[in-house]
């Protein structure tokens, strides 16, 4: 049986980013796996639970720090195929301008 296909609603794309998150009252540190204006993927082995709300702030390319609350709407806790082990946020006030910058930055990767 074939699985089904993840329609996304915004452009995505692979980008490793250092990314500072707070949850349960403390600022851990990962790396994202993908990046796009709708939200990104996080690696960590202790992802915090689908539904959390939490604080993230990760740097682009070109020095440009954002900062922006969001909602955890995928959670693993392993590896899955080839999804490592993470979390998926959704940006919940990603501000215009900076959304701005990451559609920028997923063209540029696009191109």
């Amino acid at each position: 049986m074939d699985s089904p296909s993840i329609k996304r609603r915004y452009l995505r794309k692979d980008a490793v980013l250092p990314v500072r998150f707070e949850w349960g009252g403390e600022m851990r540190s990962c790396l994202t796996n993908t990046l796009g204006e709708g939200g990104l993927y996080a690696q960590t082995l202790l992802p915090p639970p689908i539904g959390a709300r939490i604080k993230i702030e990760f740097e682009l390319p070109d020095g440009q720090l954002i900062k922006v609350t969001g909602e955890v709407r995928h959670s693993l806790e392993n590896t899955y195929g080839s999804l490592p082990a993470g979390f998926g946020v959704q940006f919940l006030d990603l501000a215009e301008a900076d959304r701005v910058r990451i559609v920028s930055l997923v063209e540029l990767e696009d191109s």
